[in-house]
């Protein structure tokens, strides 16, 4: 089982973790912005939560943590039950127990579900005129 360094801020709001991200997109410093957003007590630590044994972790953070490209010093935002998470990978990547896919093959499976997800949904047109409202 692998040991997985968690840094991370977690926040309530999606509308503030896209800012955040933003943020970090831009060169802020991701401990500071830990400091002053994050809603979890390792706020104090710059967002380090410790360490965790993956199959302790919500799977969306396993999953995150797995897929991200390293071009970018952190990924997120990623929801879980607890909230909003905006993750700085440290260490080796997380290997994940689907013997069936690649993380390539994950990334690309879940950028289709993201995609079906925000398909275009039927307009009030579409509705047979019979219906009655």
């Amino acid at each position: 089982m692998q040991t997985i360094a968690l840094h991370h801020i977690l926040l309530k709001s999606p509308l503030l973790a896209q800012d955040l991200a933003k943020e970090l997109e831009l060169g802020a410093d991701f401990a500071e912005l830990a400091r002053e957003y994050s809603a979890c007590l390792s706020s104090r630590e710059g967002g380090f939560a410790g360490y965790h044994q993956q199959d302790d972790l919500p799977i969306e953070i396993i999953n995150a943590l797995a897929i991200h490209d390293d071009q970018k010093p952190f990924t997120g935002p990623v929801s879980t039950p607890l909230g909003f998470h905006l993750l700085k990978p440290v260490g080796e990547k997380p290997k994940l127990a689907i013997s069936d896919h690649t993380n390539d093959d994950l990334a690309k499976d879940l950028t289709e579900d993201i995609s079906s997800e925000s398909a275009e949904k039927p307009s009030i047109e579409a509705i047979p005129e019979e219906a009655s409202l």
